[in-house]
């Protein structure tokens, strides 16, 4: 059976990369918000013509991307998306404490999972002395977001997602790739 995994901008693509090239069984759809995922997939299916990556461009999730995402859970493949960005044209966020400062978080990876029924993962890789540690856990075997009560149930996942990054980034801080004003996301200083 297959997932909804989130991961933030620690080694992800890589990881995903070399995770799809060690089990051929498991097969990766990673969504991403450039308008050149098409390109990218001709150049990994170049590189590896057996690669079991896709890169998906998703400016939003249509009626036919929830079905084709829904299909590629039940033929058990993974979603992989990243919780430590808010889309550029979203306003669907929350809040969360992250590194000592109130963040902003996409809400996306969870009402995904909620969306298609399947479990989250969380996954993300951090650099050791002498090699690399991947962390991959079950956040939850089903998301839980009901009408009433949806961003507040949210928050407490993106709140479980902020403290596992937050964990690894204690280990290793310089391996989250933020190469832009990540607190500013959100417009949280203008709240």
């Amino acid at each position: 059976r297959g997932g909804v995994i989130v991961t933030a901008h620690i080694g992800c693509l890589e990881l995903c990369s070399a995770l799809a090239e060690q089990d051929k069984e498991v097969r990766l759809n990673i969504l991403t918000h450039t308008q050149n995922a098409e390109k990218f997939n001709q150049i990994l299916k170049r590189l590896n013509p057996h690669t079991n990556l896709r890169l998906i461009e998703v400016s939003e999730i249509t009626p036919a991307t929830a079905v084709f995402l829904a299909n590629c859970v039940a033929a058990g493949e993974f979603i992989v998306t990243t919780g430590d960005r808010v889309p550029i044209l979203s306003k669907q966020f929350v809040h969360a404490n992250f590194l000592g400062q109130k963040a902003a978080f996409p809400i996306g990876p969870y009402v995904l999972a909620n969306l298609l029924k399947s479990p989250l993962f969380f996954l993300a890789c951090i650099h050791t002395k002498s090699s690399y540690e991947i962390h991959f856990e079950k956040i939850a075997e089903k998301i839980q977001l009901p009408r009433g009560n949806r961003e507040t149930a949210a928050e407490e996942y993106a709140l479980c997602f902020a403290n596992k990054v937050t964990e690894l980034l204690k280990r290793s801080p310089y391996d989250w790739f933020n190469f832009f004003p990540f607190w500013d996301q959100g417009n949280i200083n203008n709240e």
